[in-house]
């Protein structure tokens, strides 16, 4: 009967201290990130400059959108860069590609051709077959996956947002005008949608019904049109680039805004996050396995980088 009294006594005490170091390890935010992130460049002079995202096993894919050149980017590639940080051509031969993705089953969607009204979404297996799966009109820019492999697709162009079957079967998920200028998509934990709009600032929801709400206006982050990049949800957090204003912003699902990193200075400089110095970011992802965020940048002779969470 001791024995047991005692056995019990030091189940209690291991399980009060996972809580402690669980409550040492997550933030007020609810999303696990380090009270003092630190930046470190991954990837340095970097061309891939717009969308990014990660497999399973850790390997990130940054779009090459390029420059405007005309109506289009300049950008040909999708770059897949390896845990290491060696660096390879993953997909080639595109025209500006944008927002991309990746399915468990390593097939790779990205969006291409964007410029002249309207946009491929290509899907390219993991033998290297590409195919079609829709053209959207407007001008089609971020992706994102649901669990049975539905694609939707924000639209800077139009007011909507669209969804995809596998079968390649279109639909308009969401209209709003507040949806006209989206870029970056993502799904918070709740099954809705979040858009970050690239002109405003703006973070929206989108319910599974497809009712538009407004999380939060990021206040003086636009900049000759050049709002937020691209966005990603970590926990009860969207995290959003500042193109125009060279910061990572935190924004909590409830709407709370606050700078997460970046002194505002166009530049490449590690270091804690909030005296690291970021050139345009642009693409954002969350490693949720391995716990850190990648960042690609606009601004020039890039960087691919990392904010340990």
């Amino acid at each position: 009967m001791k024995k047991r009294t005692k056995n019990t006594k030091i189940k209690r005490l291991a399980f009060f201290s996972l809580l402690a170091i669980s409550g040492l390890l997550t933030s007020c935010h609810g999303d696990g990130v380090d009270r003092d992130p630190v930046v470190e460049t991954v990837v340095s002079d970097f061309a891939g400059n717009d969308a990014v995202t990660v497999d399973r096993r850790g390997n990130v894919y940054v779009s090459e959108f390029g420059q405007f050149v005309g109506a289009n980017g300049n950008g040909t590639r999708v770059f897949k860069v390896s845990k290491n940080g060696d660096v390879t051509e993953f997909v080639t031969g595109l025209t500006g590609p944008l927002g991309n993705a990746i399915d468990a089953q390593g097939n790779f969607y990205v969006v291409n051709g964007s410029g002249n009204g309207s946009g491929d979404i290509l899907k390219i297996t993991a033998d290297g077959t590409r195919t079609t799966l829709a053209t959207i009109d407007g001008f089609p820019s971020g992706l994102t996956l649901d669990y049975h492999n539905n694609l939707y697709v924000s639209n800077f162009g139009t007011p909507n947002v669209h969804k995809i079957t596998q079968e390649g079967e279109v639909t308009i998920y969401a209209s709003d005008p507040r949806l006209a200028g989206g870029v970056g998509i993502d799904f918070d934990y709740k099954g809705n949608l979040v858009v970050g709009n690239f002109a405003t600032a703006d973070i929206v929801s989108i319910d599974p019904e497809g009712n538009v709400s407004l999380i939060a206006t990021i206040a003086d982050a636009v900049v000759n049109g050049f709002g937020i990049g691209y966005i990603t949800v970590a926990g009860n957090s969207v995290f959003a680039t500042g193109i125009g204003v060279n910061k990572i912003f935190r924004v909590t699902l409830d709407g709370k805004v606050e700078e997460f990193a970046g002194t505002g200075t166009p530049a490449v400089v590690d270091g804690p996050a909030l005296e690291a110095s970021f050139n345009g970011p642009n693409g954002i992802t969350v490693d949720k396995y391995a716990k850190a965020i990648y960042i690609s940048e606009f601004g020039g002779a890039g960087a691919l980088r990392k904010i340990k969470l």
